[in-house]
């Protein structure tokens, strides 16, 4: 539940990966046969020629600076508000609401925050000797404020147990909202760690 782009940050590490894989094989083979060494070396040597020459055909008038010195440092700066923008995008959508809805009148609009459903998550399982602690974080999903549940579940107690104890406890927060929104339920140990199968969405 975030704002993460899991299709594009898939994309560019698979890239980044098949890029970094083949560099290695490269290195690799050019380190054990003489003959790729030399080929990648004169390969070098003949691209740096290149871009010397077409630096040198292309000056700016009255300077020593080529057009494509220009071309290549706005090209760098446009990549580099890309990436920065990227990395902004990772994670977010973190919400301090868990309900939001409009008078069908538009006469004034309803807001639930987050504090008043964890405390009455809290209330709710005060007397379970089942639920260690339980915390409610909402998040923005497709535009909908969603509500992820986790339950620190004490030693011995069946995974089971503790989803059918969270499904009531959504259950009675849809009563408390008035609406169904999208839902994560997620249960640890006393130690943190995950049990099998204890993520469950609705």
């Amino acid at each position: 539940m975030s704002g993460t782009h899991r299709g594009l940050n898939r994309l560019l590490l698979g890239l980044l990966g098949l890029f970094l894989v083949a560099a290695g094989a490269l290195t690799a083979a050019a380190g054990l046969n003489p003959d790729i060494a030399a080929g990648w070396t004169a390969t070098g040597a003949n691209l740096l020629a290149d871009i010397t020459t077409g630096l040198a055909g292309a000056p700016i008038p009255g300077t020593s600076i080529s057009w494509w010195t220009i071309a290549t440092l706005v090209l760098a700066l446009v990549l580099m508000v890309l990436l920065v923008g990227w990395i902004v995008s990772q994670g977010g959508g973190r919400s301090n609401r868990a309900s939001h809805r409009e008078d069908p009148e538009q006469t004034g609009t309803t807001t639930v925050g987050t504090s008043l459903v964890s405390a009455a998550v809290r209330d709710a399982t005060r007397g379970d000797d089942r639920i260690i602690a339980a915390t409610v974080t909402t998040w923005k999903v497709k535009r909908t404020d969603g509500i992820k549940l986790a339950l620190q579940a004490r030693k011995g107690v069946s995974p089971r147990d503790l989803a059918e104890a969270g499904e009531e406890l959504i259950a009675g927060l849809d009563n408390l909202l008035g609406d169904q929104g999208p839902v994560l339920i997620r249960i640890t140990t006393g130690l943190r760690s995950s049990l099998s199968g204890t993520e469950r969405v609705r």
